[in-house]
């Protein structure tokens, strides 16, 4: 019993280790500049708010989130977006049912790479 334990644990491990290995920050950014191209929907881009890196990454930090942690910023940006931060809910509604699981992670993997850095701009 205890080995079957140890198995299930190290293939959770193992699918867990996957899952963070699937953050794309280079889509991140993509989807940063160019929100509307890589979802495909009618929505805002991203940058057009939040183009300010220094104030974005205040915002996060503000919000309860560590801005060179994706998990953390990734977890700011669902609470945004599902309604949960005053003053976000109605400007980010426009992204509810738009920006998968996969989509907010990669963002959040490109917002919390960019660090202390300017965020660069999009690949041409």
């Amino acid at each position: 019993m205890r080995r079957a334990a140890m198995v299930k644990l190290t293939m959770f491990l193992a699918l867990f280790a996957g899952a963070v290995h699937a953050q794309d920050p280079a889509r991140g950014r993509q989807l940063f500049y160019d929100t509307r191209a890589v979802t495909g929907t009618p929505v805002g881009n991203c940058v057009s708010c939040h183009g300010n890196q220094a104030a974005l990454r205040e915002m996060i930090a503000n919000r309860g989130g560590k801005p060179s942690d994706a998990r953390s910023v990734r977890r700011v940006l669902q609470a945004a977006i599902d309604g949960a931060v005053p003053g976000a809910a109605n400007a980010k509604a426009q992204f509810r049912g738009v920006l998968t699981a996969k989509d907010l992670d990669d963002l959040a993997s490109y917002l919390a790479s960019a660090k202390r850095a300017a965020l660069q701009e999009p690949l041409s």
